[in-house]
Parts: structure tokens; sequence; C-alpha cells
């Protein structure tokens, strides 16, 4: 690997356990991507970083954190800010999480070995060397699995409070706030996998979190309406809120294709998205707009006349909750590519390049430009059916916009752009047999992205995503493809056995190291293998 942390010495025998062998994969992983950023080097280094079973790698090697481990995290989680690349910060704050378990687990084995140490479920290199946002979410995880006596939002929030308490000066208070939002921002990207389900807030103690957050940036006299404060707000409101949508619906997530765009794909290797106005529902972006024409439901004197007219140019992608419907099939394709948690998001996202000028009086041997890549913004949601569900979501959204110090017109102004997020997330109930789950991207006609294509109907996208489905049903004219490719990417990063539909394609480490089930937990099917995995 070619880093050097200068704050941290690497140790003479690192890598000595997986985890740090991982992390200076994804390091090299990520200097591909920025060299060379593509619908290719991204796949790799999101193959990495997002895992779905509790038990699809092996813990192998010496328990121990060291500083080097640290600074290397450190490394990625600045990348992972730099690029856009949320996968990987969510990544390393699922890494702080198995390994403050697996320290606090080892802490045990003390009592028996004949070894006095209060204190060894501690992790003082986390304690001492992590950037602010993921020390707090160290220190509150460890409070919750150890004292196991409060739900993860109240440590969090117990966590901060006492921080708060403790540090009084601005500055101190200025880091504690851009810290908290920070990571609250990082874990609201949460793909929906079975590691992340730590992070699913009830909606009261998302109440709460929001809550402290409006408390921290009042006391620090940083206003929610000034970016990048603005910015990292919505995102992270509209994505616990959205995501929370029936309790965080846990479904397969699929795509219905016809087979010859199947089959184009095995080449063509795009993604085909339409414009919001060609979408086939033709009141569509109607429904919330018409929510608002009777305003008896709203208890906010500041909310009124809400303008709904687009501020972006809107692509939309539509996948479905349904896996296996017969009449999605006779509506949209009779080849289903089936994926067990949110990767969708950063795998169809554009990659766009950021040019970025030296400012005055940087080193003279700096470039004038420096180009960086980074991953568009992607806002998933599934659709509401039911108008009265969306009147008491909405009445949420807005009780949790209250919150936050700003004047009614600001309110007002905060609603209104967040509101754009929404637009497209309620449909009439006539639609509601296709359990839809919709990407919806932001492309600005001044940003420069790679491999995409646009025309008169539809933005191109380049990506892998109907090559690594993670399962797939019917009979699929890129069928032989996807084996080939799916085959290559368990070569490169199984290290466990796994159960194996031999009909479906689906992988599943978690069925592995239970009772064998007698058929797919996906298609049915009774062809099933287990397969271990050969050094």
């Amino acid at each position: 690997m070619g880093y050097e942390f200068k704050e941290a010495e690497k140790p003479s025998d690192w890598p000595a356990n997986a985890r740090e062998d991982i992390l200076d994969v994804i390091c090299d992983k990520v200097e591909e991507f920025r060299r060379e950023p593509s619908y290719k080097t991204r796949e790799v280094l999101l193959a990495l970083l997002c895992e779905h079973d509790l038990n699809q790698h092996t813990g192998y090697g010496w328990v121990r954190v060291t500083e080097y481990e640290v600074a290397i995290i450190n490394y990625l989680y600045l990348v992972g800010s730099m690029y856009q690349i949320n996968s990987l910060k969510t990544y390393l704050y699922n890494i702080i999480t198995e390994t403050t378990r697996l320290i606090k687990m080892t802490s045990w084995c003390n009592p028996v070995l004949g070894i006095k140490d209060e204190d060894s479920a501690r992790i003082m290199p986390y304690e001492q060397g992590l950037e602010l946002s993921l020390r707090l979410y160290h220190i509150a995880y460890q409070k919750y699995t150890i004292e196991k006596n409060a739900s993860f939002a109240e440590q969090l929030v117990e966590v901060v409070t006492s921080v708060l308490n403790l540090n009084t000066t601005e500055e101190d208070i200025s880091s504690l706030a851009y810290a908290y939002s920070a990571m609250l921002h990082d874990i609201s990207n949460m793909h929906g996998s079975k590691k992340e389900r730590l992070w699913e807030f009830t909606r009261e103690e998302l109440r709460i979190l929001f809550g402290l957050e409006a408390k921290l940036l009042k006391m620090n006299n940083q206003s929610p309406v000034v970016r990048p404060t603005r910015g990292v707000l919505m995102m992270q409101i509209s994505n616990f809120i959205l995501k929370s949508r029936h309790n965080y619906n846990e479904d397969y997530i699929c795509k219905y294709l016809p087979k010859e765009v199947a089959k184009a794909s095995i080449t063509n290797h795009q993604i085909w998205m339409k414009k919001t106005e060609l979408l086939n529902d033709e009141r569509e972006q109607k429904v919330i707009p018409e929510l608002f024409q009777d305003t008896s439901w709203i208890k906010y004197d500041w909310i009124k006349n809400i303008d709904f007219t687009a501020t972006r140019n809107y692509y939309v992608s539509c996948f479905s909750k349904a896996v296996n419907s017969s009449e999605m099939q006779d509506g949209y394709g009779d080849c289903l590519y089936g994926y067990k948690n949110d990767r969708i998001v950063d795998l169809i996202a554009p990659i766009g390049i950021a040019k970025l000028k030296k400012k005055d009086g940087a080193d003279s041997d700096l470039p004038d430009t420096i180009e960086r890549p980074y991953i568009s913004q992607v806002i998933t949601f599934d659709v509401i059916y039911d108008k009265e569900e969306a009147k008491k979501e909405l009445a949420y959204l807005f009780e949790i916009v209250d919150m936050f110090e700003m004047d009614d017109l600001d309110k007002r102004q905060f609603l209104q752009d967040i509101l754009q997020y929404w637009i497209l997330s309620v449909k009439d109930y006539k639609w509601h047999e296709e359990k839809e789950r919709r990407y919806v991207l932001f492309l600005y006609d001044d940003y420069n992205y790679k491999e995409t294509e646009l025309d008169d109907t539809f933005l191109k996208i380049k990506t892998s995503l109907f090559l690594t489905p993670d399962f797939i049903i019917g009979k699929n004219p890129a069928r032989w493809e996807i084996m080939r490719q799916l085959a290559a990417k368990r070569k490169a990063l199984f290290s466990k056995e796994y159960l194996f539909c031999k009909d479906c394609l689906m992988q599943d480490h978690d069925s592995a190291i239970m009772k064998m089930p007698k058929e797919c937990p996906v298609c049915g099917s009774k062809n099933l293998e287990m397969v271990y995995h050969e050094e």
C-alpha cells in the first residue's frame, strides 16, 4: 500500500488480522477510484464496503487496535467525505461497532486468565485518536453494549450531553455541533443491511436526536439555512424520515426488465431513467400539493403558500418490493433483478468530477486546478399510497423543522425546499400493488458527469447494477454473464461458507451457520448447496 501516516507508526507485523488487511485493500481501491473514476472501479470498491449478512467475513488474526489503524480509519473517513462515498463512511462506523463489541467480549476472558484490569474494555487508540464524529459514536456504542440499560439513541444523547456539559468554550461547542451533525448525516445513509439495524431509530427517538441537534446549532450560533449546514440537515432529515416508513421495511428490492433490455444490459452496462414529467402516471407529483389545498390539518401558521415548482432536473428509477409478482412481470418485464439492501443508491448515482482551483497563497508547487471524483446525490424511499398516512408523516416533518432556530420565513423556505424530496414519494392508492421503491437523482446543468448520456427521454448511466445482482428470477438472457460475474465476485470476496441457490443465484452466509433450509428463502427452489471456503 502506497500510503504513509506520519502521525502513527506502522507496526512491523501489519496486517495482523482480517480487519487490518481489508483496510489496506480499501485504501488501494479508493486510490484506484480516484485515479480512474468509473462504474468498474466503483463496483470493486463498493463490493468491499457493502456487506449485508452478519456472518459474511471471518475475524481471524490478533485481537488488537493500533494507532496506525486509527490513522487509516480517519484517512478513509476524510476520503469518504471528499468523494461523497457514503458507503465508505457507514462501513467505518460498522467497523467501530464490531471492534468495540469484540474488545468487550475479549475483556470477559481477563478474570479467567488472572488479569485484573477494570478498563480492559476500553479502546484507548479510539478514545484518543478517532475523528470526533467517530469517537462520539464509539463511546455511545460502548456504553450501549456494556451497560445494556438504554436504547442506542438514549445512550447517544447521554454521551453528547455529558460532553457538552464538560466543554463550555465556543470552540468546544462548535466542534461538538459539527461532529454530532456529521455523525447523524453519516448513519442516515444506511443501506438497510442486517449490520445496520442499530441505526433504525423510531420516530420518537429521531425527535429526541433532532432536538439535541437543534440545541447544539443554537448554542453554536449556527444557522440552519446557511450552507453547508442547510444541505446536511435536509439530507439527514429526509433520509431518516423517508427510510423509517413502514418501520424500516426490510423486504428485498427488485427491478423488473423486459427480456430485450436484460439482453442489452450485457453489453451497454447502463440503467435508463426518465425525467419526472415522462413517468407513466398522469397524476405524478400532484398528490402532495393537493394535500396542502385544505390546511385544516396543519397546525403551524408559518406553513402557507408552498411553491412545489421543481428547482432542479429530476430523474427517477422505479424498483419494487413485490418479489416474484406476476402482475409486475406482465407490466414491466419477465426478468427480475433482486437486491438484499440499498447499495443500489451508490451503484446508480452518476460519477461527477469537481474541479478545485488553487487558492491564493497556496504552495507554489501545487497545480492550478485539481480534479476530484465524487458520487452524486440520490434520494430513495418507499412510495406511500395512503393520503392520511402521508398527512401524518408530513405533520411529523413540520414538527421537526419547527424545532430549529429559524424565523417563520426561513422555516417556510426550508420546508419548501425539503418537500422537493417528498413530492415524488406519494401516489394514488390504485398503484399500491406495485409496492414501489423510488430512486431520485438530482442533476445540474453546469456540472461535469462521467459515463452518462442524455437524450430527450432518458438519462443513461453506466452501472454494474445488472451485472452483479444478489439474485435473479425468470428466464434471463443475461443469466450466463451474471453467473460469471457473481462467481468472480464471490471468489474475490468470500472467506466463509455460504448457502447457494443454483436457480436464483442467491447466496446467504447466515443460513450457512444455521440449519440448512429445505428451500430457497427467495425463490422457493430446493436446488441448494452449501459452499465452503477454499484456502
